[in-house]
């Protein structure tokens, strides 16, 4: 087994590989061009040419590339066959030409190729391998031109006495690897050899990246901070927008920079986007509003918020012009009727762009994520990477280049409810980090990759097994994103499965975790990659509107679809149990800007739904606009008794922040203890206390499921109750650890019978999927003596209902004696033991229930 140290050490031997393989080519040819004819190498030049041009055109062929494209290649290839035929021979260069036209050609044309059709899983080792060949290859020969004899000898003398002996002594090495001393010490000494070269090459790339990147954003805001304090700058009017015409969009042309540091100067025009201009679209998070920064716009001052003009400078070009669409400045915030009206158009903005450039900002450390990002990406297509060692030690984790790829996939850009939108309709979509381009989808299973248990502890910068990171939700929003766009059916090869998801109800549900600077963009934001509801209010964005109308209209709009279209599921998203509502909006209402800690129980992705609380009924809900509530057919079971003592579950942390597994069992040990107690202060129920506490407690804890890896759930068999027997003892032996040493030494004191679930991973399997159905609930016991996970502001006496059509049940509570008789409060989604899977339709009356 090997660790990502090792195996990169492996892939620079591969590299040293491919400089030998060019010396060798090279004397090989060399031999061939001294004893052949010349009608042979004629011959050989030709066929050779014309079979690489016959290789590269299927490649066409299987990428789909048009007729003139072909053509185009084809008579590339012709065109250095006819050269060589009419030049070549008669000055005996064959050697460089062929290295030239040859291995050059294909370094240009099938690394083009490969990352059209592979991506960059062989792009990256065909352009080394081939340069390191064609370099090699090219200066032997041209040596050998002037220095033939010299060179003959010196191919004798090292084939004769260098050759021949380490190929002998190699193939020893090699056969007995595994057996004889002197064979695992050579292994260990070349490994060893490699991986510093290997760690001076990391050196390297961290201080080519301050150079090429933290060096010149330095230079550059000092010098507009010294242009925007000279008084010629002040005497330059102000940029005044002109208004736009229907169908029109503002276009940003952003002039080439010289190559010292200098005044960003654009240009502003409009263009109808029908039929669309030629222009790249940007994503990028805005950050303060507050404009710092001052660009110049057709010779007018241009205020900027940071965040745009660091974004600017980045998309600046010494080459050439680059017309741009920025939401800040090609839109007029000041503007409301022009802001609405634009609004309506930007999913066709970004859907028409040539590409959409994806602007996480950051800085010059993203640098070293981008090439990480690539070098991971061929290493999980090159290699078997599950077999593969992954106990990361300080020297790798470490390292800065993990670091930063650990901070890119932290950043906030991931979590802007605008950003969905941006991602999941354009064309071509491609993140730039660090001056690398990197395709969307290549970022996405890199990051999927890397999320996985085997590895995630590499974006932790430690070798403890105990340390969590807490990364917020940029992994989750991150899959959500991918799945809306269009290839994401073929890349998963799940067809059919993601059609469903452009559903507004779906969108809002699956996008709930994003935040938004002003909540009526988590409507907004959405609208025009939805399916069309039909409601013109919902429809067209009306920034005039308060944030509390917008959600109404959202809602009453998904709820007024059509009986066929499940939308009961949005109410995990409402109720009171979280949070204090706004004031005048119904419970009913989901609070779209709602910050909570945990997922709903319920899930909208077909095959992956693990609850069916109300069997296979339909829905069967209607709104009551004259009492502004909503009327929904339920059946009621049972009331909330008792309430855990401990509270929610929640471990007081930030996002991002790293904390010690130590700091966190004692919590988890509280937790669970307390909801042993709550079971044991019951005992006239229909379960016995003891039961409760070893029978259904382990059950209820993980909500009856088991992570079977991110983002899968599946149902816990009965293997897991003695591993929460097990886990339940570690937990009393473990949470009073003081340091890792002690952790260590109470670790030998745990019952050997129990150690087998630590080793398999099964326990940790268990705590996870502990943290996954009660983080940010708390416990709670009914009248009936079933065991429930609630919100965190449930009360005693709430009611339990199954509404039909829904997945989970939920909580309702009785108005207060001012509000009688306008129905019930909607508390919120909760899990209850034994009736998750439609056990209690048929056996408790249906009614229907006023939600207000």
């Amino acid at each position: 087994m090997e660790n990502i140290t090792e195996r990169g050490a492996h892939l620079l031997g591969q590299r040293f590989g491919a400089a030998g393989n060019g010396v060798m080519s090279a004397f090989l040819t060399l031999f061939f061009d001294w004893v052949s004819p010349a009608k042979i190498k004629f011959a050989y030049v030709v066929f050779d040419h014309l079979f690489r041009a016959r290789r590269t055109d299927n490649s066409l062929v299987v990428s789909k590339s048009s007729w003139q494209l072909r053509l185009l290649m084809f008579s590339a290839w012709l065109g250095m066959c006819i050269a060589y035929l009419v030049w070549a021979p008669s000055r005996r260069l064959i050697m460089i030409y062929h290295g030239v036209t040859g291995n050059g050609a294909n370094l240009l044309i099938w690394s083009w190729l490969t990352i059209q059709n592979d991506g960059p899983k062989n792009e990256i080792n065909k352009l080394q391998t081939v340069f390191l060949d064609t370099a090699f290859a090219f200066l032997v020969s041209s040596y050998s031109l002037t220095h033939r004899a010299l060179v003959w000898r010196l191919a004798k003398w090292a084939f004769v006495r260098v050759a021949i002996p380490l190929l002998s002594v190699g193939a020893l090495l090699y056969y007995f690897r595994e057996k004889l001393p002197l064979a695992r010490t050579y292994y260990r000494v070349r490994l060893f050899i490699f991986m510093y070269i290997y760690r001076a090459w990391d050196a390297f790339d961290y201080v080519e990246a301050q150079i090429v990147e933290r060096l010149p954003r330095y230079l550059q805001h000092k010098w507009s901070s010294y242009q925007q304090g000279r008084p010629e700058r002040a005497k330059l009017p102000r940029y005044q927008y002109r208004p736009l015409n229907m169908g029109e969009i503002r276009l940003l042309i952003l002039k080439k920079s010289p190559l010292y540091p200098s005044v960003i100067q654009a240009e502003m025009v409009h263009r109808p986007i029908y039929p669309p201009p030629d222009y790249e679209a940007v994503s990028y998070r805005w950050g303060s509003s507050e404009l710092t920064e001052e660009i110049l716009v057709d010779g007018c001052r241009f205020s900027v918020t940071k965040a745009a003009f660091g974004l600017l400078l980045a998309r600046r070009s010494v080459w050439r012009e680059r017309v741009l669409w920025i939401d800040a400045l090609c839109i007029n915030q000041d503007d409301s009727q022009e802001k609405s009206e634009q609004v309506q158009l930007m999913r066709d903005i970004y859907h028409r762009a040539s590409r959409v450039i994806a602007y996480p900002a950051g800085d010059w450390r993203f640098r070293l994520a981008g090439s990480l990002i690539y070098q991971l990406w061929s290493l999980a297509y090159q290699y078997d990477t599950d077999k593969m060692d992954w106990s990361a030690t300080p020297n790798e984790a470490n390292q800065p280049r993990w670091r930063a790829l650990a901070d890119l996939f932290s950043n906030e850009y991931f979590n802007r409810a605008w950003v969905i939108q941006e991602i999941a309709v354009g064309r071509q979509t491609e993140l730039y980090v660090g001056g690398t381009y990197i395709p969307w989808m290549v970022f996405a299973e890199v990051m999927n990759w890397c999320f996985q248990p085997k590895r995630k502890h590499l974006l932790i910068g430690s070798d403890n097994v105990g340390t969590i990171w807490r990364t917020g939700e940029s992994f989750e929003n991150v899959a959500v994103m991918t799945t809306l766009r269009p290839e994401a059916e073929s890349w998963t090869g799940a067809v059919g499965e993601f059609g469903h998801m452009s559903d507004l109800e779906n969108l809002l549900y699956i996008t709930f975790k994003f935040r938004a600077a002003d909540p009526r963009d988590k409507v907004f934001g959405l609208v025009g990659i939805a399916r069309n509801t039909g409601d013109t209010v919902l429809t067209t964005p009306d920034y005039s509107l308060p944030v509390e109308q917008v959600f109404q209209n959202t809602a009453r709009a998904i709820f007024s679809l059509p009986r066929d279209r499940q939308t009961v599921h949005i109410l995990a998203l409402a109720g009171t149990g979280y949070s204090e509502r706004p004031r005048g909006m119904p419970s009913w209402v989901p609070n779209f800007c709602e910050e909570r800690t945990c997922y709903p129980y319920s899930n909208v992705f077909k095959g992956d739904t693990n609850f069916r609380a109300s069997g296979g009924l339909s829905q069967d809900l209607e709104l009551d606009n004259e009492t502004n509530s909503l009327i929904i057919k339920a059946i009621k079971i049972d009331k909330v008794l008792d309430l855990s003592e401990f509270g929610v579950l929640d471990w007081g942390l930030q996002e991002r922040e790293v904390v010690d597994l130590l700091k966190i069992l004692p919590i988890m040990h509280g937790f669970v203890h307390a909801a042993i107690d709550l079971c044991k202060k019951h005992p006239g129920l229909p379960y016995a206390p003891h039961r409760m506490a070893h029978d259904r407690l382990w059950w209820a804890l993980i909500a009856g499921r088991v992570i079977a890896g991110e983002p899968t759930r599946i149902p816990a068999d009965a293997k897991f109750k003695e591993v929460f027997q097990h886990w339940l003892v570690h937990l009393d032996h473990l949470a009073g650890a003081r340091d890792w040493p002690h952790y260590i030494e109470l670790l030998k004191e745990v019952p050997e019978d129990g150690m087998t679930f630590i080793a398999d991973g099964t326990e940790t399997t268990y705590q996870f999927s502990v943290v996954d159905a009660c983080w940010g609930r708390r416990l709670a016991i009914t009248t009936s003596g079933c065991l429930c996970v609630v919100p965190p502001r449930t009360k005693v006496g709430d009611s339990v209902i199954i509404p039909f059509g829904s997945q989970t049940p939920f909580l309702i509570r009785e108005r207060d004696v001012q509000s009688v008789g306008i129905g019930y409060e909607l508390v919120g989604e909760a899990w209850v033991d034994g009736i998750m899977q439609g056990e209690m339709i048929g056996n408790a009356d249906e009614e229907f229930i006023r939600i207000s």
